[in-house]
């Protein structure tokens, strides 16, 4: 009887102990839920490179604008060598979503045209990803005709580069 009693008690402090442990176990945190991203997010990173422009010009652009700041500095260095400065807002001619590969993220390229402080009109590839949750522009520079990285080595036929503006 008395073993029967034992073996009772060690079951029920077996079930409580294991009920114990299933409730009292932390609860894992739940992963961020995922971000939809837009066009409308792209567009409001082009007007937000467009209006740091209009306000400060173009020192510290990359480094404020681009999440590849150092094809920044570069296309930047080649627009100033030329004399191209951005002009008037430009505008969305349209937006394709470019969705991630192996080699690129998911990307809203932009086609942007508008027209360079000198009045020569551009059309230009402005390509956004989502960087650590929040879309930023890839390289920032809107105004010189250039394609995006997909695309950069042959540029698609719609692009229009500004000739030289340097006086001669």
């Amino acid at each position: 009887m008395r073993r029967i009693i034992v073996s009772r008690i060690a079951v029920t402090v077996a079930a409580a102990l294991m009920v114990a442990s299933c409730t009292f176990e932390p609860e894992q945190p739940k992963p961020p839920p995922a971000v939809a991203f837009t066009p409308e997010m792209a567009e409001s990173v082009l007007m937000e490179v467009v209006a740091g422009v209009s306000k400060n010009g173009v020192a510290d652009f990359c480094s404020k604008f681009a999440r590849s700041t150092g094809t920044c500095e570069a296309l930047l260095k080649d627009a100033l060598r030329r004399c191209l400065l951005p002009g008037d807002e430009p505008i969305v001619k349209h937006s394709v979503r470019l969705p991630a590969t192996d080699k690129y993220e998911e990307t809203w390229q932009l086609v942007v045209q508008g027209r360079t402080l000198d009045g020569q009109k551009y059309v230009s590839d402005f390509p956004i990803v989502l960087s650590a949750g929040a879309p930023k522009a890839v390289l920032g520079i809107y105004w010189t005709g250039q394609g995006y990285g997909r695309n950069m080595d042959d540029p698609p036929k719609y692009t229009v580069p500004p000739k030289n503006a340097c006086p001669r």
